[in-house]
C-alpha cells in the first residue's frame, strides 16, 4: 500500500518510500486527533504509534527506520533520541515539547512491561493513564540524574 501525496499542481503522486506506508496508520490517527476534542482521544493516536513501534522492533528495524524517517522528513536527531519520539515528531510535530516527552516516556514504559498492542489501552488506564505510565518509567530507566534529588510526589 503506497501513500498518495500531492504536489503544488494538486495532482496526486505516489510516494516511493516504504516508510510512508508503515507510518500511515499513525498519521491517520494524528489527523483524527486534530479534528476531535476529547479527554481520551489521545489513546487512539498513542496506540497507533505503539503499534508501528512494536512492528519495527519485531522486525528489528526500529533504529534504522527511525533514522531514515528522520532524514526523510528533515527532523533534527539528537543523541539517544528514541524511535518513538521520531514517530511522534513526524506525525504530530506542532505539540508541546513537554507533552511529547511525557508520551514518549509512557510508551517506553509500556514497551518495557512487554504489553501487546491489543492490551495497550487497558494497561495504560490501569496504571494511571499516560501521565501515570510516564511517572512509572522513572523506576524502569532513568533518563538523567537530578542535582538536588527528586521532588516528592
Amino acid at each position: 500500500m503506497q501513500a498518495i501525496q500531492t504536489n503544488s499542481n494538486r495532482t496526486p503522486r505516489r510516494s516511493s518510500s516504504p516508510l510512508a506506508a508503515t507510518i500511515q496508520p499513525a498519521k491517520e490517527a494524528a489527523a483524527r486527533l486534530k479534528r476531535r476534542v476529547g479527554r481520551f482521544e489521545i489513546y487512539d493516536f498513542l496506540e497507533a504509534i505503539y503499534r508501528v513501534y512494536i512492528d519495527w522492533k519485531h522486525r528489528k528495524i526500529a533504529k534504522r527506520s527511525a533514522r531514515a524517517l528522520a532524514d526523510e522528513m528533515n527532523i533534527v536527531r539528537r543523541k539517544g533520541m528514541s524511535p518513538i519520539r521520531i514517530l511522534i515528531e513526524v506525525t504530530l510535530s506542532d505539540t508541546d515539547l513537554k507533552q511529547k516527552s511525557r508520551w514518549v516516556r509512557a510508551l517506553e514504559y509500556v514497551y518495557s512491561e512487554d504489553v501487546s498492542s491489543s492490551q495497550f489501552r487497558k494497561f495504560v488506564r490501569l496504571h494511571g493513564g499516560v501521565a501515570g505510565c510516564a511517572r512509572l518509567a522513572v523506576n524502569v530507566s532513568r533518563k538523567r540524574k537530578r542535582p538536588g534529588g527528586d521532588w516528592g510526589d
